[in-house]
C-alpha cells in the first residue's frame, strides 16, 4: 500500500512537471510588448523597459531571426511566442531568465519568470491594441483636437528643454493651429493632426523630438510606401538621382548628362529639403542633405507628412548646372533606393559585434597607422568581452604612429566606450578634462545627481561623484565658457558635468576621430567630448549633433506619442550639439568615388596625410 502511494505521489509529480513543460511553450517573462518603430518595449513588474538581451541572446539576434523567420508577423511571434522563438535559435529557455532592460537610459540586469498567465496577459493586451487600432476612429471632433494642442502646448512649456531656448514662437503657431480647426465644420483627422504638430516640433530644434500616431499602419495607406524609380544622393551639396550599375554593386548616374535633380512636380528640390522634409530642417547643413535625399526618395511618405495626396507619377526636372531635362516617372513600391556600400559593411559589422566577434573591427593599416571602428555606441552589459577587447586593442597599438577612430554612421548608444577611450587619449597635462555640460529642465532644485543624467556620466559641482580636483578643472573650465546662446535659468537644473580622466597609460601620438553627417548622439557627443584637446584632430564631416534626454508622453484624446528632450547638451564651445554637430578640424568630404563606387576615399586621404603624401 505505501509502495502504491509513492508511484502515486512520483506520477503526480510527473505530470506537474509534464504540465510545466508544456506550459512552458506557451509563456513570456513579459505582461506586454508594444512597438517604438521596431524597438520592443516591454511590461516587467507593472513598469515600461526597453528590451535589451535575454540571457546570451542580443535583442538584434533576437530580431533578426524573427524577421527572417516569420516575416510580417513577426513582431506578433516575438511578444506572443518568445518561447518558441527562442527555440528556434537553439536555445531552451528555463522558467527563470536574467534580462537586461533599460529606462531612461539606464540598463539593468533583472531576473525574469517565464508563465503562462505572463503570456495570456501579452495575449489580451495585442487583442485590445488590435481592437484599438480597428474600431479607432480616424477622426477627432474639435473639441477634442483643441484639447489635445492645449496640452501638447503644455509639454512644450514644462518638459522640453529645447522650446526654452529656440526663438521660435511655438505658442502662436499653435494658437495659428487652433484657429484653423476651429474654422473646419468637420471632425478632424488623426494623422493631419499628427503631421500639423510634427511640423511645429521641427521649428523648435530638438532632434531627438517624434510625434507619431501609434496607431497609423503604413501597409493600409494607398500611397505611403510608394517611391521614385531611382536612387536619391546627396554629392558636393548637390541632390543626383542614382540608379544601379549592371553588375548590383556600384551606382551610376540616373542621366548621366543631367545628374542633379532640380524639382518634382514644380517643388525646388531645396524646398523639399527644407520646408517638406521638415523634421531634419534644423540639423546641420550636411546632415539635412544626407537625410533629405533618403525622405525624398520616399516620396509617398515625404507628401504623406505634409498632408497632400500622393500622385501615380510626377515630373522631375534634371540639371546639369547649365541647362535641364523634363521627364515624367512613374512611382513605384520597389526599392531602388541608394545605399552606402560603406554603410552596409558596417551595418554587417555591428551584426558580428552584437554576436561577440570583433575580428572586423580594429586592424593595423600601412606605415603602422592603428585603426579601430565603432559601427555603434554599445552597453557594453549588451555584448560581452567587447569592453576587454577594445582595452587590449588599445594597449597593443601603443607602438603605432597614430590612431584613426572611425565613428562614421554610428547612430549612437550609450557612453560606456567614451569612457574607456578617455582613459588612453587624454594626457596627464589636460586630466581632469571638462567634457560635456548638460542642463535638465526642470522647475525644481534637483537633489542628488538625477538618474538619467548619471547614466551618461553627467554630474553636479557638488556631486560626491567628483573630486577636489575635478572641481578646480571645473572652476578652471567655467572662467572662459560660454553659453552662446541664453535661456531662462529658473526653469534648468544646475549645470551638470562630465569630467574624463587619463589613464595609467596613455596613448602618445596623434589620435585622429572620423566622423561623418551620420554620426549621432553618442558618437556625436564622443566626437565633441576630444574635440580641442593638443593630441586629438576630427577628421571627415560635421557629425548630426544630438543628445536630449528624451521623455515619452501621450496626447490624452488622440492618443499621439510625444517624444521630447528634456536636456540641454553643451560642447565645450558653449553651442549645442543639436543643430550644429561637432565641425571637423580636417574637412574631407565623401567624394564621387565613394559615393557611387563604395571606395573608401575619406580614409585613404586621412592615411596619405597622416603619412605626409
Amino acid at each position: 500500500m505505501k509502495t502504491n502511494f509513492i508511484l502515486t505521489v512520483l506520477c503526480f509529480s510527473s505530470l506537474v512537471v509534464l504540465s510545466q513543460q508544456l506550459t512552458l511553450e506557451k509563456a513570456s517573462p513579459f505582461t506586454a510588448v508594444r512597438w517604438e518603430k521596431e524597438q520592443p518595449l516591454v511590461q516587467f513588474e507593472n513598469e515600461w523597459y526597453y528590451f535589451e538581451k535575454l540571457d546570451h541572446l542580443s535583442k538584434r539576434e533576437i530580431l533578426d531571426f524573427c524577421k527572417k523567420q516569420f516575416g510580417h508577423k513577426w513582431q506578433r511571434r516575438f511578444s506572443e511566442d518568445l518561447v518558441e522563438v527562442l527555440q528556434g535559435l537553439g536555445y531552451q529557455p528555463n522558467i527563470h531568465v536574467r534580462l537586461h532592460l533599460s529606462k531612461n537610459a539606464i540598463s539593468k540586469a533583472y531576473t525574469g519568470t517565464f508563465t503562462f498567465e505572463n503570456r495570456q496577459q501579452t495575449l489580451q493586451y495585442n487583442r485590445t491594441i488590435a481592437t484599438s487600432i480597428n474600431t479607432l476612429s480616424r477622426k477627432l471632433t474639435i473639441v477634442e483636437a483643441l484639447a489635445d494642442i492645449k496640452q501638447f502646448e503644455e509639454i512644450l512649456e514644462s518638459r522640453s528643454s529645447y522650446a526654452q531656448l529656440s526663438t521660435f514662437d511655438y505658442v502662436a503657431a499653435l494658437k495659428e493651429l487652433s484657429r484653423s480647426i476651429k474654422n473646419k465644420k468637420e471632425d478632424i483627422d488623426l494623422n493631419e493632426l499628427t503631421n500639423e504638430l510634427s511640423k511645429i516640433m521641427s521649428e523648435i530644434g530638438d532632434r531627438h523630438s517624434s510625434i507619431k500616431n501609434e496607431a497609423f499602419h503604413k501597409k493600409g495607406h494607398n500611397t505611403y510606401t510608394l517611391r521614385l524609380p531611382f536612387g536619391v544622393a546627396a554629392l558636393d551639396g548637390k541632390i543626383v538621382a542614382l540608379k544601379q550599375h549592371q553588375d548590383h554593386e556600384n551606382y551610376t548616374y540616373y542621366d548621366n548628362t543631367h545628374p542633379n535633380i532640380k524639382s518634382i512636380d514644380g517643388v525646388a528640390i531645396e524646398t523639399l529639403m527644407d520646408a517638406y522634409n521638415y523634421k531634419d530642417k534644423k540639423a546641420p547643413i550636411q546632415a539635412k542633405l544626407s537625410r533629405g535625399s533618403s525622405a525624398i526618395q520616399k516620396y509617398g511618405a515625404l507628401l504623406f507628412r505634409n498632408n497632400i495626396a500622393c500622385p501615380d507619377s510626377v515630373t522631375v526636372v534634371f540639371s546639369n548646372g547649365a541647362s535641364h531635362k523634363k521627364e515624367i516617372v512613374s512611382l513605384t513600391l520597389d526599392n531602388n533606393g541608394y545605399t552606402s556600400k560603406l554603410l552596409e559593411g558596417q551595418y554587417k559589422n555591428s551584426r558580428k559585434v552584437e554576436n561577440g566577434n570583433f575580428e572586423g573591427l580594429s586592424k593595423r593599416l600601412e606605415q603602422n597607422i592603428g585603426y579601430i571602428q565603432l559601427p555603434e555606441m554599445y552597453h557594453y552589459n549588451d555584448v560581452e568581452g567587447l569592453e576587454d577587447f577594445i582595452e587590449n586593442t588599445l594597449k597593443n597599438f601603443s607602438d603605432t604612429k597614430a590612431l584613426i577612430i572611425d565613428i562614421r554612421n554610428n547612430p549612437g548608444g550609450g557612453r560606456e566606450l567614451l569612457q574607456t577611450f578617455a582613459k588612453y587619449i587624454i594626457q596627464s597635462a589636460q586630466s581632469p578634462w571638462v567634457a560635456n555640460v548638460a542642463y535638465l529642465r526642470t522647475d525644481a532644485t534637483i537633489l542628488g545627481d538625477d538618474r538619467s543624467m548619471s547614466a551618461r556620466y553627467l554630474y553636479e559641482y557638488t556631486s560626491e561623484k567628483l573630486t577636489d580636483t575635478d572641481r578646480n578643472a571645473i572652476d578652471q573650465f567655467n572662467t572662459n565658457f560660454e553659453l552662446q546662446k541664453t535661456f531662462d535659468t529658473s526653469k534648468f537644473s544646475a549645470p551638470f558635468y562630465m569630467v574624463l580622466h587619463n589613464g595609467k597609460q596613455s596613448y602618445t601620438q596623434l589620435v585622429y576621430i572620423l566622423v561623418n553627417e551620420k554620426s549621432f548622439s553618442a558618437a556625436t557627443v564622443f566626437t565633441s567630448a576630444f574635440k580641442s584637446l593638443p593630441n586629438v584632430k576630427i577628421v571627415g564631416e560635421t557629425t548630426d549633433g544630438s543628445s536630449g534626454n528624451s521623455r515619452v508622453l501621450h496626447l490624452k484624446h488622440s492618443n499621439i506619442r510625444v517624444k521630447v528632450s528634456t536636456m540641454l547638451s553643451l560642447q565645450r564651445n558653449g553651442k549645442t550639439l543639436d543643430g550644429h554637430g561637432t565641425e571637423p578640424d580636417i574637412m574631407i568630404p565623401a567624394d564621387e568615388e565613394q559615393v557611387l563606387e563604395g571606395i573608401d576615399n575619406q580614409l585613404r586621404t586621412l592615411i596619405e596625410l597622416i603619412n605626409g603624401e
